[in-house]
């Protein structure tokens, strides 16, 4: 998308610094903002309420430049690109730089500027239970997925049982992908999945052992990514049964990214479901289409 909403120097006095005299005395910040969101209803139809207020969208920055003090300007920044996003669903991303014209350090500067670019991304997680209550445990991860603010479960599979993968004697599993729109990048994803895992005593001593729930993120819009703390698309993906049948269901043209494989190829070019079976259907009924309410 290319469309864009610009508001650029809006000025403002605030009192943001790591020096307490910053702090105390304030100065003037300035904010640019640029907004990717689609005008073409806009444009066609002349209705104010098919693109975004950007008397609104003053205001809102305003409160927040003017309002709490923070050490850091980067801390602004986000504080200014989470309100947007959460706020204004027609806003696809965010980009923002907030500027201090006269920053009270040592030399010669016109100012310093810190710039952020946020966006709404599409996620698929995997998520799996073998130990206790399977099915209470995949009914928690959702519900405190749904519960982060910079979270919506968007679409869940249905829940199959299937056969423990790898060498580790341990019961059946119950597994699901749910689908995601966040705010959260990647990694900051991945860390607060960990931390929904932590509350739901997930006990990591054995590789591949059993565990009361598993959250698995396996693909981040197109992200490619190659680290030891995050892989993107998980590099299990083509090769798990219990991922590629619940995905097929519900993204089945979905390309997965360095594969670029469409998941139902990916299903189809599996040779065989052994293993992974249907143990509950989502009918659109009860929470998430899968729990009575």
């Amino acid at each position: 998308m290319t469309d864009t909403i610009n508001l650029n120097r809006m000025q403002f006095y605030g009192y943001h610094g790591a020096l307490l005299e910053e702090q105390r005395m304030g100065q003037r910040f300035d904010v640019d903002l640029v907004l990717k969101c689609d005008l073409y209803q806009a444009g066609t139809t002349d209705r104010l309420d098919q693109t975004v207020n950007y008397a609104e969208i003053y205001t809102q920055v305003k409160e927040i430049v003017e309002g709490c003090s923070y050490a850091l300007i980067e801390t602004v920044a986000e504080k200014i690109a989470e309100a947007i996003l959460l706020g204004y669903s027609k806003v696809e991303s965010c980009r923002v730089k907030v500027i201090k014209p006269n920053p009270p350090i040592a030399g010669h500067y016109e100012s310093v500027s810190v710039e952020i670019e946020r966006f709404r991304a599409t996620a698929y997680l995997g998520l799996g239970s073998n130990i206790g209550d399977r099915a209470g445990y995949l009914k928690r991860a959702l519900e405190a997925l749904q519960a982060e603010q910079k979270i919506n479960v968007v679409r869940c599979s249905s829940i199959y049982e299937t056969d423990p993968y790898g060498r580790v004697e341990q019961p059946d599993f119950l597994n699901m992908i749910v689908q995601i729109e966040t705010l959260f990048p990647s990694i900051a994803l991945l860390h607060k999945l960990q931390k929904i895992e932590a509350k739901l005593e997930r006990m990591r001593e054995v590789h591949w052992g059993p565990r009361t729930i598993d959250l698995d993120l396996l693909v981040f819009d197109q992200m490619i990514s190659y680290s030891e703390e995050l892989s993107l698309p998980h590099p299990e993906i083509a090769r798990r049964a219990f991922v590629l049948k619940p995905l097929a269901e519900i993204a089945p043209h979905l390309i997965v990214p360095r594969i670029n494989r469409s998941v139902m190829e990916m299903w189809q070019n599996l040779n065989g479901e052994e293993g992974v079976r249907l143990w509950k259907k989502n009918n659109g009924e009860g929470k998430f289409g899968l729990f009575e309410n």
